[in-house]
């Protein structure tokens, strides 16, 4: 994704929009609410892992199985003995821009995917997508946490949140 690419981003994301009550439920941390989440932010990762491969090109395909999407997922909201290892929003768009980069559910358009869940998921939870925006730098993330280079959960965070807020 390019600079160029800025106008078409915020739009793409905007294809999920979520009524205002729909985003307050959103936030709810109970178990049937976290159950809806997995599922939207699942369906919205097969649509946008689509949507980049037909936009920006790749290899168009199946996923791996529609379970690893939602393993992946999933993963960002799992608990352990009632305390959540993801506790801000930064954290979780983390762990769903790391599961989804580095798990390679997709055939094609893993780096795309998870950079996008990861900026809907921020959207969602009051994070709007920045009007300026680095594009080069949220490549370059991607591509370290495809690689491995990056697989620390608050790094990754951290950096997210910089991205977002310019700081």
């Amino acid at each position: 994704m390019t600079e160029a690419d800025d106008p078409s981003l915020p739009e793409l994301l905007s294809r999920f929009r979520l009524t205002p009550r729909e985003r307050r439920e959103f936030l709810h941390t109970d178990t049937e609410a976290i159950i809806l989440k997995v599922r939207l932010l699942t369906g919205a990762a097969v649509y946008f892992n689509t949507a980049a491969v037909a936009d920006y090109g790749g290899r168009p395909g199946p996923t791996r199985g529609l379970e690893l999407v939602e393993q992946v997922v999933g993963a960002a909201f799992q608990t352990y003995e009632g305390e959540d290892p993801h506790p801000t929003a930064f954290d979780k768009a983390a762990m769903l821009l790391r599961g989804l980069t580095a798990g390679h559910p997709f055939q094609d358009g893993n780096k795309r995917t998870g950079f996008l869940i990861a900026a809907y998921y921020l959207d969602l939870t009051g994070h709007p997508f920045p009007t300026r925006f680095a594009f080069d730098e949220a490549e370059t993330l991607s591509v370290r946490v495809s690689a491995g280079e990056l697989r620390d959960g608050p790094r990754i965070a951290a950096e997210l949140e910089r991205l977002w807020t310019g700081r």
